[in-house]
C-alpha cells in the first residue's frame, strides 16, 4: 500500500509543484515528463531521417547514442532544477522556524519587562531577581538563535573561522548545566554530571564548544519525558576527551538516523514533543566538531532514549 501511495504521489505533478512552490514549468516532476517526450520525438525523426542515408545497424547506434546523450542532459538538467526546488523550501521554512523561535524569547523578554515596569514596587525581592533571571535567559536564547544563523551561514560558504586554546571542558560542562538548569526545572527534568575530577584540558574553539554542548543539552531537555533526566558524562580516551549527553526520551526512528546531521533536519517527534528545534543545530555541531580534530555521533533506541557524543583532541601539554 505504501508503494502504491508513493507511485501516485510521484505521478501526481500539480500536487508537487504546489508542495516545492513553484510553477508547472519550473517544477523537476513537469520537467522531467517534458524531457522525456522531446528524446521520443527526437529519437523518432533521427530514426525517420537516418533511414534515408544508412543501413540499420548504423541508424541503431545512431539512436542509441543520441538517446544516451539526451538523457544524461535531461538527467541533469532536472536534477539541478530539483535541489534549487528542495533548497528553495528548505530556506522557506527555517526562515520561518527562525523567526518563530526569535518571537517566543522576545515575547517572554516583553512580559517579564512589562511585569517589573507595571508592578515592581509590589513585587518583593525574590521575585524581582526570579524576573530578571528569566530576562537573562530569554536574551541568551536569542543571542544563540543569532548566532546559529551566522554560523549555519559561514558552514555554507566555507568561512568558519576557529580560535582554538586550551580550556576545562569540565568547566564548560558545569556552566552549561547551570545556563540550562530553568528549562530543564519548567519541564521537571533533572540535569545529572558525571564528570571526573582530574580531566586534562581540551583544544578546541571554546565559544563554538560552548555552542555544540547547549545544542545537544537543550535537545536533551526538550525531548525528555515529564520527570525524566538528562545526563551530561565526560572521560578520557586516548589522546581524547569524549563528552555524552544522554536523554530519557524519543529516542530516533531508524528511517530516520541517516538525516539526524543534515541541515533542516527535524524529525516527527518534533510535533509530539512540542519542541522548537531549528533543524540546523546538529548540522553546526557537526561541522564544528569534525573542524575541531574531533567526532561526533549518536546511540539511540525509539521510545527509551538517545545518546550524543563528540570528542576533542586534549591539550598536548596535558597528555
Amino acid at each position: 500500500m505504501n508503494k502504491f501511495k508513493k507511485v501516485c504521489y510521484q505521478l501526481n505533478i500539480f500536487g508537487q509543484c504546489k508542495e516545492y512552490g513553484v510553477s508547472v514549468w519550473q517544477c523537476p516532476q513537469f520537467l522531467f515528463v517534458l524531457m522525456g517526450l522531446i528524446i521520443i520525438i527526437s529519437i523518432l525523426v533521427t530514426n525517420a531521417v537516418a533511414k534515408e542515408f544508412a543501413d540499420d545497424y548504423i541508424v541503431a547506434l545512431i539512436v542509441l547514442g543520441l538517446t544516451a546523450i539526451l538523457f544524461v542532459i535531461g538527467n541533469i538538467i532536472v536534477n539541478s532544477f530539483e535541489r534549487m526546488a528542495r533548497s528553495a523550501k528548505e530556506k522557506s521554512e527555517f526562515i520561518g522556524i527562525m523567526s518563530h523561535r526569535l518571537r517566543s524569547p522576545l515575547s517572554a523578554i516583553k512580559w517579564q519587562l512589562d511585569l517589573l515596569l507595571g508592578k515592581r514596587a509590589l513585587l518583593d525581592a525574590e521575585k524581582n531577581q526570579t524576573a530578571i533571571g528569566e530576562i537573562n535567559w530569554q536574551n541568551e536564547k536569542m543571542i544563540r538563535i543569532v548566532n546559529d544563523l551566522l554560523e549555519f551561514n559561514r558552514i555554507e560558504d566555507n568561512t568558519m573561522v576557529f580560535t582554538p586554546s586550551n580550556f576545562s571542558l569540565k568547566e564548560l560542562v558545569e556552566e552549561i548545566a547551570a545556563l540550562g538548569k530553568n528549562d530543564a526545572e519548567k519541564n521537571n527534568i533533572s540535569i545529572s554530571l558525571s564528570v571526573p575530577e582530574s580531566l586534562p584540558d581540551v583544544f578546541a574553539d571554546k565559544i563554538k564548544t560552548k555552542g555544540v554542548l547547549y545544542h545537544l543539552l537543550d535537545n536533551a531537555i526538550r525531548y525528555s519525558v515529564n520527570g525524566g533526566k538528562a545526563t551530561v558524562a565526560l572521560e578520557k580516551i586516548d589522546s581524547k576527551i569524549k563528552c555524552s549527553v544522554s536523554d530519557e526520551g524519543a529516542g530516533i526512528p531508524k528511517s530516520e538516523e541517516r538525516k539526524i546531521f543534515t541541515k533542516f533536519f527535524r524529525d516527527h517527534n518534533i510535533t509530539r514533543y512540542k519542541t522548537e528545534g531549528s533543524g540546523v543545530g546538529l548540522f553546526i555541531a557537526k561541522a564544528i566538531i569534525m573542524r575541531s580534530g574531533g567526532k561526533i555521533g549518536f546511540s539511540s533506541i525509539e521510545g527509551r532514549g538517545s545518546t550524543f557524543w563528540f570528542t576533542l583532541p586534549a591539550a598536548s601539554n596535558q597528555l
